[in-house]
């Protein structure tokens, strides 16, 4: 019979052991899909039979990486559409199956992915198509790069035309992001659509390359109008309110402070105007309310009372 420490000595060698264990199983499962990967924005696309191929991806920026798709088109410069867009861009190693295209057909793949920040990234593309012999997948190149100069500020655009299977020249025009394509216009009426952007809205176009345009609309500054209902003047630095035919409708209005916090209710007013005396609000500054008519909100507003009283 084994004593207490010998018992305890047999205990701690077979933890080992099974510790040993479960490190080699874990290093043989995962050393396939690790061997020679490196990190974005470099990528891997690996077979899985003959219908599915898998595209990995290694992230090594965790948490500052906010949103990350994986994109496909059939020609490695324009025309990308989103397959997958990742719902936990942070993980440090994902992937995405991928049905296998008829052979002889290439098809390219790139991963867009933003930074903390703002910052965006494509990676370069990679080109793959089956082998018409043995159905192995291989990579291929790139099409042929088209020469252009970008466009600074308002400058114009010079494009060395590039024919695509229907005969014609094409730019995308995305809205805020390269993900939503908004339209496709004919290359030889693009100078008149960025001549209406610029002259007739507010609008900013902004480059990405000669075929790539994203339109980033115009967000004016909100601006605050005082209430009809319930305001202050700077004759009087009082509350005052005009609350239209209160014996026919049924109103309430609820006065908060700064923070949000609930001050006091008014209940059915009498009277269609009336003024209320600065004690109810405590302090000077700003105060918000919501009007109820008919157990309907009406309006959200906000109100300033000057210091001093």
């Amino acid at each position: 019979m084994l004593t207490t420490k010998y018992y305890q000595v047999f205990i701690f060698a077979a933890m080992k052991r099974l510790e040993a264990s479960i490190l080699v199983t874990l290093f043989c499962f995962g050393l396939d899909s690790l061997h020679a990967q490196d990190t974005l924005p470099k990528f891997n696309i690996r077979d899985i039979n003959d219908k599915k191929i898998l595209v990995t991806w290694i992230n090594p920026y965790e948490y500052n990486c906010t949103q990350l798709a994986v994109q496909r088109s059939f020609d490695s410069l324009s025309f990308y559409t989103t397959i997958y867009s990742a719902q936990s861009p942070e993980l440090p190693q994902n992937g995405v199956v991928e049905m296998r295209m008829p052979k002889g057909v290439k098809v390219f793949y790139r991963i867009f992915y933003v930074l903390e920040g703002g910052n965006y990234f494509f990676t370069k593309p990679i080109g793959v198509e089956s082998d018409n012999t043995n159905n192995k997948l291989m990579t291929v190149g790139e099409s042929p790069k088209r020469n252009f100069l970008r466009e600074i500020g308002n400058s114009q655009i010079v494009i060395t035309p590039s024919i695509n299977v229907e005969g014609k020249v094409w730019v995308n025009i995305y809205k805020k992001s390269k993900d939503t394509l908004l339209y496709q216009i004919e290359q030889k009426n693009y100078r008149h659509f960025r001549d209406s952007i610029i002259s007739r809205t507010k609008d900013t176009l902004n480059t990405i390359d000669a075929f790539n345009i994203i339109v980033s609309p115009f967000i004016s500054k909100p601006t605050w109008r005082p209430s009809q209902y319930i305001f202050t003047t700077d004759n009087t630095n009082r509350v005052s309110m005009h609350l239209p035919s209160p014996k026919v409708r049924k109103y309430k209005i609820v006065f908060y402070d700064v923070d949000g916090s609930e001050l006091f209710q008014i209940k059915q007013p009498k009277d269609a105007d009336l003024i209320l005396d600065n004690s109810n609000f405590l302090h000077g500054g700003w105060f918000t309310f919501d009007l109820f008519e008919d157990e309907k909100l009406k309006e959200h507003n906000k109100f300033q009372i000057l210091i001093p009283f």
